[in-house]
């Protein structure tokens, strides 16, 4: 049995990225039955793949993978005790992520990932790249995660995705596999390059067809005053900017949206009220009415979730625009200033149902009102 530290860590160390690193291993010459007898837990569904209880952490038996079906999933393998390092890291999908590290600290290099590093080039392994149709989204991702860096797809790879496009292969990806690579992309600053790079690759429309327009707006517009919130940040800043070239507004599509896309409640939760708020701004002229603002309000459940609001109204800040800056200033002052008034059983005796949210509303709006004038 010997044991190598592989992918990830190694690319990101060799970049000098900071740690620490998600450590990844394989494992030559051993089986199941070895692997479980040392105390290792079994996790992997389709791969042998165990983790270790004492560290947490991963380690797979090396294995040869070759196509049997379509999609992620579309893989016969052999994980045999007499497959070897090499022949595992040929499997792979960028020469970068097949660089290895012995238990003296010698690297392995059979393709040359270290070159590719300092040339800073995406560049496939093998041509058995094109059969798993993922690696379109990892490509693009990875020219997001390391776009400090300056990296470039090698000419004869983006020929390989160019297949994979053609092919129908993307198709059968998962939703949530999708969406994994997503998120993932989501966390790095330049998430924009991205859905960029997959616009450019022609992927697009057959990964996301629910964000069609988005090479229009990337071309004409910055994300860059994003790069720093939270992926549900960036998120809406997508269905944002997408809204702005499309007939229909996206926000009465979002539910149906995530239906195709899976991503998660609070995804869509924050870009309704994003959209919902960004038109109101939009469509009001000059300066804002007492009911433009108390829509927004709203809008954003602010009563219930002021910190909702809030964070609502700092994601608008970010656009940069000094009339929308004074906008949003407005609207906070006005909040604060109605966000005590609230239901008392003397002030509204008498009074059921709809009759009390009218007069609330009445009064919330006079007092807003009161601070425009």
């Amino acid at each position: 049995m010997q044991i190598y530290l592989v992918g990830g860590a190694i690319r990101d160390r060799l970049l000098g990225l900071p740690a620490p690193f998600e450590q990844d291993w394989v494992v030559v010459g051993s089986s199941p039955e070895e692997m479980e007898s040392k105390g290792f837990v079994k996790v992997g569904k389709s791969f042998p793949v165990y983790i270790d209880p004492k560290t947490s952490e991963e380690y797979a038996l090396a294995r040869t993978e070759s196509k049997s079906g379509h999609g992620y999933h579309g893989f016969d393998f052999d994980a045999g005790p007499e497959i070897t390092l090499e022949e595992d890291l040929l499997r792979r999908d960028l020469t970068i992520n097949a660089i290895a590290e012995d238990e003296m600290g010698n690297l392995l290099d059979p393709y040359n990932g270290i070159a590719d590093l300092e040339n800073r080039v995406l560049r496939h392994v093998s041509v058995a790249f094109k059969d798993d149709p993922l690696r379109v989204l990892r490509v693009a991702r990875f020219m997001s995660k390391l776009n400090s860096f300056g990296f470039s797809i090698a000419d004869e790879t983006k020929e390989l995705i160019s297949e994979i496009v053609n092919s129908g292969e993307l198709d059968y990806l998962v939703p949530e596999r999708v969406w994994l690579e997503t998120e993932k992309a989501l966390h790095t600053e330049s998430f924009d390059l991205y859905f960029k790079t997959l616009c450019d690759l022609n992927a697009i429309n057959d990964i996301y067809p629910d964000l069609n327009g988005i090479d229009q707006v990337i071309a004409n517009s910055s994300l860059t005053a994003y790069k720093n919130v939270s992926p549900e940040l960036k998120l809406a800043s997508l269905f944002c900017a997408v809204d702005t070239v499309r007939d229909e507004n996206v926000v009465d599509h979002l539910d149906e949206i995530q239906n195709r896309i899976k991503f998660p409640n609070s995804y869509k939760s924050f870009a309704k009220s994003a959209l919902r708020t960004r038109k109101i701004l939009n469509e009001s002229r000059g300066n804002l009415s007492a009911d433009d603002i108390y829509e927004i309000i709203q809008a954003t459940d602010a009563f219930r979730n002021p910190e909702d609001f809030i964070l609502i109204m700092e994601f608008h800040k970010l656009a940069d625009d000094g009339d929308l800056k004074v906008k949003i200033r407005m609207i906070v002052d006005a909040f604060d200033s109605c966000k005590e008034i609230g239901y008392d059983k003397k002030s509204f005796e008498g009074l059921e149902g709809d009759a009390i949210k009218e007069k609330l509303d009445a009064q919330r709006i006079e007092k807003i009102n009161s601070i425009l004038k």
